[in-house]
């Protein structure tokens, strides 16, 4: 998942930095300590989504100078949502997670922010699943179930 967002952020080049990113070096020391703790520090997730031989990433290692670099994409509401510093006024919002998902954390940091600001959220977690669980409604009756509630939610709101 870093290669994807480095290559977003930074076009082809981007796969150079995704081992800095897989060991959380991207961002400096200073902002996960300060700038960014409020939003996207891993202690804000719900205890029943971590597993217990989680271990957290030392918050004063980073790359300062890459941060530099790549802190006006990475911290742009329209890059990474998460990042916004006002959620109030969004419209209801569905946000479906898998426990073996990279990016679940992303998803339940947002739910939870919007429903901090306001916002109507409809958060629902799909345990024992993974990512592609969202791709392929013929892998399994969990995928099935994902599409259904899905389809619930929109057909609530038409």
């Amino acid at each position: 998942m870093a290669s994807y967002w480095f290559w977003y952020a930074h076009g082809m080049d981007g796969h150079k930095y995704a081992d800095v990113a897989t060991e959380n070096m991207h961002v400096a020391a200073s902002a996960k300590l300060s700038e960014l703790s409020h939003r996207v520090d891993h202690n804000l997730i719900p205890r029943k989504y971590i597993s217990d031989d989680y271990m957290p990433d030392e918050l004063k290692r980073g790359n300062e100078e890459l941060w530099r670099e790549f802190k006006p994409v990475f911290s742009d509401p329209y890059f990474a949502p998460l990042m916004a510093v006002n959620l109030a006024g969004l419209p209801v919002t569905y946000i479906a997670t898998a426990e073996n998902d990279v990016l679940r954390d992303d998803g339940v940091l947002y739910a939870r922010r919007l429903n901090a600001a306001g916002v109507e959220v409809h958060h629902k977690h799909y345990d024992h699943t993974y990512h592609e669980l969202f791709r392929n409604v013929k892998l399994n009756d969990r995928s099935q179930m994902r599409l259904n509630d899905l389809i619930d939610f929109l057909s609530s709101r038409l």
